[in-house]
């Protein structure tokens, strides 16, 4: 799935919940359910209320692999309202959020939503509803929960019960061709409750469909950010690389397009386009790469595509944290070899360096790819952010979320060189 370049517009901060206030209007004139329009539930009202309030104002901002504005949020809600397993589900999910957010944990409250949300996901099974979109979603998000919970032995059962259910439905992409967005969330929640690209229990297959067009040498030209051209294969990246980092550099732009002038469809739209990319970077990520001549070329730039994409994505359900030190510890790793391999000379280390730095932010590789930038900076000369941010922009850069984020790495790093006081070393090969 691929989408037309909009030009880049000026962008803002990122949107923000809304005040508790400030609930929708779309689902709240005076009282949260004015018309009792909600489910059914053993739960009493005021605590409905109050988990509702907690998810419309907080969790559901953090619940899509996006940013998430108001008017996305008003077109989800009635999906959830509408389906009594999701519904209960959503509020247990806000309850454990809330225990979360005040230090406690699997408080009895929780524990007895757990057990009314299985109760009814049990009758559901039994019934020609057993298949339905809110079912899904519903199965996937307590899967996300119980790998937040650290519950494997749970996590495993509702993982499988997905593979069937979404089998039995005809697959991901059948359940994205009349929902997508059930169908990008069902895939972000099995993605990082699974942690491993190759074993994704449910996957819409463009990895499979896009093959002629990934081995196709003349889409290879990049488009980049400030709106030069540049040509991947230059590098000496191989062909199917080159094509899927321009997807990614494509969504980067409409990324920070929509945040700030991206009407409610056109968020949905660039969600299943970032979870299509998404899925063919890891999985390719975790395919061999032979066709570059440099070692680790390829698949650093594949690594760095999918850290990138999830740049914006921090502090989100399911946390993708263990997701992330992974793909951060493989990247250093073909990092290492690619570095022996062509020296530090290389433009393109900026990028690959500095997105593997600022997702280890909390990580103890930060500093390996702090001392690594400070070497490659010195060999080609950079001394100002403008120059680095040039350097950055030209391959994909998502300015909401990026400027803050690689700035600090940026002062970290001239810090470290500045203490080193290291000097340029002539290479062996300059590329």
């Amino acid at each position: 799935m691929r989408l037309p370049v909009r030009p880049a517009s000026p962008v803002g901060r990122q949107a923000e919940p809304f005040p508790p206030s400030q609930i929708p209007a779309t689902v709240a004139s005076g009282r949260l359910d004015p018309f009792e329009t909600r489910p059914t539930s053993q739960e009493p009202g005021p605590s409905v209320d109050a988990l509702m309030a907690h998810y419309l104002t907080t969790l559901a901002y953090r619940s899509f692999p996006f940013y998430a504005s108001r008017p996305l949020i008003e077109i989800w809600w009635p999906f959830v309202r509408g389906d009594d397993v999701l519904f209960h589900v959503v509020l247990l999910l806000s309850g454990l959020d809330r225990d979360h957010l005040h230090e406690q944990h699997d408080s009895v409250h929780s524990r007895q939503l757990l057990d009314q949300c299985l109760s009814l996901l049990n009758a559901r099974i039994l019934t020609p509803e057993g298949m339905s979109d809110g079912t899904i979603v519903a199965i996937a998000s307590l899967a996300a929960m119980e790998h937040d919970r650290g519950n494997m032995r749970a996590l495993d059962m509702h993982l499988e019960g997905l593979k069937r259910v979404v089998e039995l439905r005809g697959g991901l992409d059948a359940v994205r061709t009349t929902n997508s967005m059930a169908a990008n969330v069902v895939f972000w929640c099995a993605m990082v409750s699974i942690n491993e690209p190759m074993l994704l229990p449910v996957s819409y297959g463009d990895n499979d469909r896009d093959v002629d067009w990934l081995n196709n040498p003349d889409v290879t030209s990049l488009l980049t950010h400030d709106g030069s051209e540049k040509d991947l294969m230059e590098f000496g990246v191989d062909v199917r690389t080159a094509n899927i980092l321009h997807e990614v550099q494509r969504l980067s732009r409409n990324y920070t397009a929509t945040v700030q002038y991206g009407n409610p469809e056109e968020a949905a739209t660039v969600l299943s386009y970032l979870c299509s990319v998404l899925e063919r970077l890891l999985q390719m990520s975790r395919s061999p790469t032979d066709d570059s001549p440099i070692a680790g070329l390829s698949q650093s730039c594949r690594l760095a595509g999918s850290l990138h994409i999830f740049t914006p994505m921090s502090g989100y359900f399911p946390d993708p944290t263990f997701m992330l030190s992974q793909l951060v510890r493989d990247l250093k790793s073909s990092l290492t070899r690619m570095i022996r391999a062509v020296g530090t000379r290389s433009h393109l280390l900026l990028w690959l360096l500095s997105v593997g730095g600022i997702t280890a932010h909390k990580m103890p590789e930060r500093a390996w790819f702090v001392g690594h930038l400070v070497v490659v900076i010195t060999d080609l000369g950079i001394k100002e952010w403008a120059a680095m941010r040039q350097h950055l922009i030209q391959l994909a850069f998502h300015d909401n979320f990026c400027d803050d984020s690689f700035g600090k790495l940026w002062r970290e790093v001239r810090a470290r060189q500045e203490r080193l006081n290291l000097t340029p070393v002539q290479p062996l090969v300059n590329w």
